[in-house]
């Protein structure tokens, strides 16, 4: 007998940067999904998190763009 997995699921909203901006591809260990922009969708929990951690890089980027750019 085939055990049913229990997915966890999160609700993630990706905001849209452009009119045509319209999904998110992210991919986790082999498995892909495109995320619609501009709504709250739910998600497995591993594709939230890959999500979490990219606008936090993008943030600690930017932070650090604008930390060191006044200076030459």
């Amino acid at each position: 007998m085939k055990k049913e997995e229990i997915i966890q699921t999160e609700t993630v909203f990706i905001p849209k940067t452009s009119k045509n901006d319209d999904a998110l591809f992210v991919a986790v260990n082999g498995r892909r999904l495109l995320v619609k922009k501009g709504e709250a969708v739910q998600l497995p929990a591993p594709f939230a998190e890959v999500i979490r951690h990219s606008f936090d890089a993008e943030k600690q980027a930017q932070a650090y763009i604008d930390a060191v750019g006044g200076k030459e």
